[in-house]
C-alpha cells in the first residue's frame, strides 16, 4: 500500500470514529438530561430524523477546521483549542438542525451535555493516541546517558517528550529553571530539581552525564558561566537550536547539538522595527551585491522574509550565487529571485544589470576583505573596493535608487591596512554622493562576524581538526565579534533610518581576546589547551592591528531609536577636491604602481598609517619570524 493510501485510510478511520462518538455523545446527553429508562419520543424522534445529516455536517466541519490534518501523537494545547472549537461548532449545528426539524423546545442542557461528552470522547481517543506514542516501550538501557534539562519552558518540555520516545539517546532526570515558582513542581514525568545556581549540586546528586540547554533564546552572558561550570564537572554540554529552526515547531533528537562558540557569544535578541523595515523593502526590487558571501547571503535571507517584489543576487563566484539562489527559492517559493553573475568592475555589464532590473534598494556587501592578501596586491583592492564601488554608487545615483546601504568595517577607523583604507574611501564616497543625490546613501560600520569565510573561527576549527597547533598572531590581540544574523538584522534596520550621508555604527558589545576565543574553541571540542592542542604565537601580519576601533576618540555619536545602533556624522569632504585624487588612485592601480597607491591612500585618508600596528609591537621575537608556544588554562 502506498504512503498516500495509508494517510487516506487513517483519515477515514478517524472520520468513522468521530461519527460514532458524536452520536454516542448525543444519546448519553439525552439519557443523562432526562434521567428516565427511555428517552421520551418527543425528543428522540426529531434527533433520529436529523442524525445522518448532523453527523455528516459535523465531519465536514471537522475537516474544514483541519482536525484530520493534525499529527495527534504530538498534540499540544493549540490542537486541543481547535478541537474544542470544532465540537462547539458541532453543537451549534445540532441546535440548528433540531430547530429546522421543528424541535425548538429541546432543553438547553442537552446541548451542553453533548458538547462535554463529545470533548471527552472525540478528544479523549486522540489524546490516548498521544499517550501511547509518549509511552516508552523500549527497555531503558543502563548505559544511556543521564540528561539534565536546563529550562522548563515550552522548549524544555518538547525535549523531555522527544527523549522519552528515544531512551537510547538518553534518560532525562529532571529540569533546572530559574523560575522559583516551578521549584519542586512536576512537569510531565519530570520534576524541577532546582535553579541554575544549584547546577553543581544537582549534577552530583542525580549522577548527570549530560546537561542540555533548552533555552533557545538564551544569550551568551547566560550560557557562558554554566558551560564553564559543566566543564569543571566534566559533564558534556549540548543545546537546542533556535525555535525558528525547528521543523514544524517540534524538537527532533537529531536537532540537539553540541554548544558552539556562536552560542557563547550570542547576545540578547534585539527588538526590531518590523514596520520601519517593511516600509522600505516590502514590494521593492532589492539588489544584494556579494550575495554569495557570509554577509551577503544572510542579508538575502533576511530581506526575502520581508516580501520584496523581487530579489537580485549579484556576485562573481558562480557557485556561491547558485547555492544561495537555490536556498532562497526553496524557502520563499512565491518570491521572484534573479541570480546574477557579474563583476562590479565591469562598467558595461553593471550598467546593463541596473538598467534591466531597476533596483530600488541596494545592499552593497561585495568586497575584497582579506587583509594580508590585499597588502601584497593593493591594486586589486583598489580595483574592487574603490573602482567597483564608485561605479555602483554613481549608477545608483543616476538611476534614482531609493536607498543604498554600504557595509563598512571597524578596520576603516584609523586604518593600518590597504583594505581598511579602501573601506574608509567607500565611506567618503557615500558621503560625497549623499550631499548631491536624492538617493539615501547610508553606511553601516561593524566589526567581525562569527564564522564568515576566511575569518579566524573557521581557521581555528580546521587547525583543531588537524590536531593543532592553533596559531595566533599576538597574545594581546582583541577583536569585536557579532553573529552574522544579528549583524545583518541591524544592517537592514539601519537602512530604514536617516536621510542620507550618515554612518551607522553597530554596538558590538565587549571586545574579546583572540587567545580566549582559541581556548574556548579547544574546550568546546572536548580537548584541553596546552595538552591536547597547543597555541602558538606567530607575530602580527602586515596591516594587522592589536585592537580595532569603531570610532576615533574625536568622533561624536548620537543614539537612535534602536539601542544597538548609533549614528555618526563624519566630516564633510569637498567633491571637487577628492574626485581627482580618486581618479589618480584608480589610474595608479591600473599601472600597479604600489608606491603611488600608498601615497594617494594617505593623501585621501590622512589617518591611514601603513604598518603602524606592526611597528608598535616590533621586537626580536616577532621580526625574526619566531613562533612562541602559549599555554593558557
Amino acid at each position: 500500500m502506498s504512503q498516500r493510501a495509508q494517510v487516506y485510510l487513517k483519515i477515514l478511520f478517524a472520520m468513522v470514529m468521530d461519527a460514532g462518538l458524536i452520536n454516542v455523545s448525543m444519546y448519553l446527553a439525552m439519557y443523562l438530561r432526562f434521567d428516565v429508562p427511555h428517552i421520551p419520543s418527543v425528543y428522540l424522534t426529531p434527533y433520529q430524523h436529523i442524525a445522518v445529516v448532523f453527523t455528516v455536517a459535523s465531519i465536514v466541519l471537522f475537516w474544514t477546521m483541519r482536525i484530520y490534518h493534525r499529527m495527534w501523537q504530538y498534540a499540544g494545547s493549540r490542537d486541543a483549542q481547535v478541537l474544542i472549537a470544532a465540537i462547539l461548532g458541532s453543537a451549534v449545528l445540532l441546535g440548528a438542525g433540531l430547530f429546522v426539524a421543528g424541535a425548538s423546545h429541546y432543553p438547553r442542557g442537552v446541548y451542553l451535555l453533548y458538547a462535554l461528552f463529545a470533548m471527552a470522547l472525540v478528544g479523549g481517543w486522540r489524546f490516548l493516541l498521544r499517550s501511547y506514542y509518549d509511552f516508552t516501550w523500549i527497555p531503558r538501557s543502563l548505559n544511556a546517558p543521564r540528561i539534565l534539562i536546563v529550562g522548563a519552558g515550552k522548549a524544555g518540555q518538547l525535549v523531555a517528550q522527544e527523549l522519552s520516545r528515544h531512551p537510547e539517546v538518553g534518560i532525562a532526570v529532571g529540569f533546572l529553571d530559574d523560575d522559583t515558582l516551578k521549584r519542586g513542581m512536576q512537569i510531565g514525568a519530570l520534576r524541577v530539581l532546582g535553579t541554575s545556581s544549584q547546577l553543581r549540586q544537582v549534577v552530583r546528586d542525580e549522577r548527570v552525564d549530560q546537561v542540555l540547554f533548552a533555552i533557545p533564546s538564551a544569550s551568551g552572558r547566560i550560557l557562558r558561566p554554566m558551560v564553564d561550570e559543566c566543564r569543571h564537572l566534566d559533564v558534556k554540554v549540548r543545546i537546542l537550536p533556535a525555535i525558528n529552526k525547528m521543523i514544524g515547531g517540534q524538537v527532533l533528537v537529531s536537532q540537539i547539538r553540541d554548544v558552539q562558540i556562536e552560542d557563547l557569544l550570542q547576545r540578547e535578541p534585539a527588538v526590531i522595527d518590523l514596520g520601519g523595515i517593511a516600509g522600505y523593502i516590502t514590494g521593492r526590487t532589492v539588489l544584494v551585491t556579494g550575495a554569495g558571501g557570509s554577509i551577503g547571503s544572510e542579508l538575502a535571507r533576511q530581506v526575502a522574509s520581508f516580501a520584496p517584489q523581487s530579489l537580485l543576487l549579484l556576485g562573481l563566484d558562480e557557485t556561491s550565487i547558485f547555492e544561495i539562489d537555490r536556498e532562497i527559492r526553496v524557502r520563499f517559493p512565491e518570491l521572484y529571485v534573479e541570480p546574477i553573475v557579474a563583476d562590479l568592475r565591469d562598467a558595461k555589464r553593471l550598467e546593463h544589470v541596473l538598467l534591466k532590473h531597476r533596483p530600488q534598494v541596494v545592499f552593497h556587501a561585495a568586497a575584497h576583505k582579506h587583509v594580508p592578501l590585499m597588502e601584497i596586491q593593493p591594486a586589486e583592492a583598489i580595483h574592487n573596493n574603490v573602482k567597483g564601488l564608485w561605479q555602483l554608487i554613481d549608477m545608483s545615483h543616476r538611476m534614482k535608487v531609493e536607498t543604498f546601504v554600504f557595509i563598512s568595517t571597524d578596520k576603516a577607523v584609523n586604518p593600518t591596512s590597504v583594505y581598511g583604507a579602501t573601506k574608509r574611501i567607500g565611506e567618503i564616497l557615500l558621503g560625497l554622493y549623499a550631499q548631491r543625490s536624492k538617493t539615501r546613501f547610508v553606511t553601516v560600520r561593524f566589526g567581525n562576524v562569527l564564522g564568515s569565510r576566511g575569518s579566524v573561527i573557521p581557521i581555528f576549527q580546521q587547525q583543531i581538526s588537524q590536531g593543532g597547533p592553533i596559531t595566533i598572531t599576538h597574545p594581546d590581540m582583541v577583536r569585536y565579534f557579532m553573529t552574522v544574523a544579528e549583524a545583518c538584522q541591524l544592517v537592514i534596520e539601519a537602512g530604514a533610518m536617516g536621510s542620507g550621508g550618515e554612518t551607522f555604527v553597530l554596538d558590538m558589545g565587549e571586545p574579546i581576546k583572540i587567545i580566549e576565543l582559541a581556548t574556548n574553541l579547544i574546550r568546546l571540542s572536548g580537548l584541553k589547551p596546552g595538552q591536547d592542542i597547543d597555541i602558538v604565537v606567530t607575530g602580527l601580519r602586515p596591516g594587522e592591528k592589536l585592537f580595532e576601533e569603531l570610532l576615533t576618540p574625536e568622533d561624536q555619536t548620537q543614539a537612535t531609536k534602536h539601542e544597538r545602533i548609533f549614528v555618526h556624522n563624519g566630516q564633510a569632504y569637498d567633491y571637487d577636491a577628492v574626485v581627482p585624487q580618486l581618479e589618480e588612485l584608480i589610474d595608479a592601480s591600473i599601472r600597479d604602481d604600489q608606491a603611488r597607491i600608498l601615497y594617494l591612500l594617505q593623501a585621501i585618508v590622512p589617518e591611514y598609517r601603513p604598518m603602524q600596528a606592526v611597528s608598535m609591537v616590533r621586537d626580536k621575537e616577532f621580526t625574526q619570524g619566531g613562533r612562541r608556544r602559549v599555554s593558557r588554562p
